[in-house]
């Protein structure tokens, strides 16, 4: 059992980390800055994290683990519009809560220091594999007209995190919740022409 203390500590390095990666590229900033932000020892990081990138794993898991949780149950969810219409509404409010570590995990380049192949095979890989799950009942059981739900699941969990990163970036000249209201209007039209 974690003491106070080491709970403390623990979240302290989390939040040096975080703050500094609002400032530079994951891959610029070392343990050394990381502790002396947090104001520990060198040993006491790595008591509480094997290495740096741990940390950062660690960091992505806690930004992400509600997220990949639910989309990994995306099962629990019928095929009527009021369906995807809560789907979409979970994950504007997801993002909206989080937007700015998405923006900073985004901004810093977590996937080119953890290497995207990574990340895909511990998020994007599932979300896949879920999302395909779903689809595949739903047009097993006549409730959705797709060809191919495997093409689908790729297409939708593309487009759609594509779309929401661009929007996360102000790339795109949407609001969250503008990108929201389409992406209800067109998984509608997708799914259920």
């Amino acid at each position: 059992m974690k003491t106070k203390k080491s709970v403390e500590t623990h979240h302290a390095i989390i939040q040096a980390a975080e703050s500094l990666f609002m400032e530079n590229k994951v891959s610029k900033v070392t343990v050394n800055d990381i502790v002396k932000k947090a104001g520990i020892a060198k040993g006491t990081f790595y008591f509480h994290f094997d290495s740096k990138d741990a940390l950062v794993w660690h960091f992505i898991d806690h930004q992400l683990g509600y997220a990949d949780k639910w989309i990994r149950e995306i099962g629990r969810y019928g095929y009527e519009e009021k369906d995807l219409d809560k789907m979409v509404d979970f994950l504007i409010r997801f993002i909206k809560r989080h937007m700015n570590q998405l923006k900073m995990m985004h901004n810093v380049r977590f996937y080119e220091f953890l290497g995207l192949k990574n990340m895909e095979d511990r998020y994007v890989s599932h979300w896949y594999k879920a999302v395909h799950k779903w689809l595949a009942q739903g047009k097993k059981s006549g409730q959705l007209d797709i060809d191919d739900p495997e093409f689908m699941a790729y297409y939708l969990v593309i487009s759609v995190h594509e779309v929401i990163d661009r929007t996360i970036l102000g790339d795109l000249p949407y609001t969250i919740d503008q990108v929201g209201d389409r992406m209800k209007f067109i998984l509608t039209k997708l799914l259920k022409p």
